[in-house]
């Protein structure tokens, strides 16, 4: 049974058009030629709604179309250019790749496939011979169907072995469209249609017409779909997670840039120009601009010359100095924040990304982010380095931690830290730690300070709080973590 007044304007035109004649042949010809969407009207009559008001008979209707493939050719099948040229006796191979161009080989090789052109060499002349000339005046008659089914052209008026070829090939394909034809009753065509205001208008409430229409009711106690709402990504909840950690620690968030010179990410820190960390096998340099200017102070330019020359020997250069990269890493930022500061005490912290030319794998990206962090004062020591990540590792929920001995450029002594990945049953490094060294902090202003520093991988912590087996379950256009995901 109709519900009269919880039709939707689209239903009641559709419904004001059936009461005007008696059949309608096509459905979705109907559809087409009045505007409405097929689907839309198509489960309106399916719903039952219509029921005792009209009566329906299924009808299919079957038509070749282009398949991408078929799209894709430019609205010529491959081999009917060259078979063209050849049905007007035109031979010679020079003239018919001038004249097809980029063409020839593609439709010299759909030719040859069925053996139908072969290639001799009549002195200076190469020539195109027609083996099966039947096989050409058959590519003039696939193409015209081809074209014809590119229109639209009906299926019973086209020739059955050439569509056969068309389909054998991949060009077209068989689609069946569902179709009704209706037939009016005569309680649809006596039913009367009230007008239905379905918005309320500050017009209608000011004039009071409202109390004079018939206005749609509205169920305010209809279920409401459940619509998944927009969230952050695990990520991006890792970072914010990991930023209020250190700011209720008191540090202070520092930021840097993605474009470096290697003067800051390498120099400075103490890592020699001829370092493997340096090649391009580990370091992602740029093109365009190949280089980057150096600091205008150039006391600090020729401080850090003079310490690498005097610790490393051989040449320091400031072109290699200059090299624009990809930075490597996030302590380019700590250096540029000491450089700043000149000898004041502080605590800074950075989450950002960086990039390494690394092979990816279930546990490296060559894209990822770098959790840096540095103290700056007096009697600084190893035992304050491990303090501070602990208790940051703790306030994570991580109580499996591992330091072990490691070796950096610019630390010494250096740590790596490890923590227990419960899915890998083992431990996972997650970040590089030390104090820096006084060859790297004095050019920088800070030569009668210490420093404790870390540089520690989000992304292993992220697996290591959502028990993550691989890294490409936290990024990239793939995630299928179930989104009631939480950290551990």
């Amino acid at each position: 049974m109709l519900d009269l007044p919880q039709l939707t304007g689209k239903q009641r035109q559709f419904i004001q058009l059936l009461q005007q004649q008696p059949t309608v042949d096509s459905l979705r010809s109907h559809c087409a030629r009045h505007g409405f969407d097929f689907n839309f009207i198509n489960g309106f009559l399916l719903s039952g709604a219509l029921e005792g008001y009209v009566e329906w008979q299924e009808q299919s209707t079957e038509t070749w179309v282009l398949t991408p493939k078929g799209e894709e050719v430019g609205g010529q099948v491959p081999g009917v250019a060259l078979a063209e040229q050849l049905l007007q006796g035109i031979r010679d191979r020079v003239t018919l790749q001038s004249q097809l161009g980029d063409r020839f080989s593609q439709n010299y090789g759909a030719l040859r496939r069925e053996q139908a052109v072969d290639l001799i060499d009549q002195g200076n002349t190469a020539l195109v011979t027609v083996l099966k000339p039947g096989v050409l005046k058959d590519y003039v008659q696939r193409q015209q169907v081809f074209a014809a089914i590119a229109h639209g052209a009906a299926h019973e008026h086209l020739d059955a072995e050439a569509v056969n070829w068309l389909q054998k090939q991949g060009y077209i394909t068989r689609r069946v469209e569902a179709d009704y034809r209706l037939t009016v009753l005569p309680a649809l065509q006596t039913l009367e249609l009230p007008d239905v205001v379905t918005t309320l208008t500050s017009e209608l409430i000011l004039s009071g017409q409202w109390q004079q229409v018939q206005l749609k009711p509205y169920d305010i106690h209809d279920a409401v779909p459940d619509v998944a709402y927009g969230r952050p990504t695990l990520l991006t909840q890792c970072i914010q997670r990991i930023r209020d950690i250190f700011l209720n620690m008191g540090f202070d968030e520092m930021s840097g840039y993605l474009v470096e010179s290697a003067f800051w990410n390498f120099d400075v820190l103490f890592t020699p120009q001829d370092h493997p960390a340096r090649e391009v096998q580990d370091t992602f340099y740029l093109a365009h601009p190949q280089t980057l200017p150096l600091p205008d102070d150039t006391n600090l330019v020729a401080q850090v010359k003079q310490v690498h020359e005097a610790n490393y020997g051989g040449h320091w250069t400031e072109a290699e100095a200059s090299r624009a990269i990809l930075r490597a890493h996030t302590t380019s930022s700590t250096a540029r924040r000491l450089y700043q500061m000149q000898g004041q005490t502080g605590k800074y912290f950075s989450i950002d990304r960086v990039f390494r030319n690394e092979t990816v794998d279930r546990t490296h990206l060559a894209e990822f982010h770098q959790i840096e962090g540095v103290v700056v004062g007096e009697l600084l020591s190893v035992r304050t380095l491990m303090g501070y990540l602990t208790y940051f590792y703790e306030r994570l929920g991580f109580k499996k931690l591992k330091f072990k001995p490691a070796y950096n450029p610019y630390t010494e002594p250096s740590l790596e830290v490890l923590a227990y990945h419960a899915p890998s049953d083992r431990y996972l490094e997650v970040g590089n730690s030390g104090l820096f060294r006084q060859e790297m902090l004095q050019p920088l202003g800070y030569g009668d300070k210490s420093t404790v520093a870390w540089g520690l991988g989000l992304e292993r912590i992220a697996m290591l709080l959502y028990d993550v087996e691989k890294l490409s379950d936290l990024i990239g256009p793939d995630i299928r973590l179930d989104h009631n995901t939480t950290a551990n």
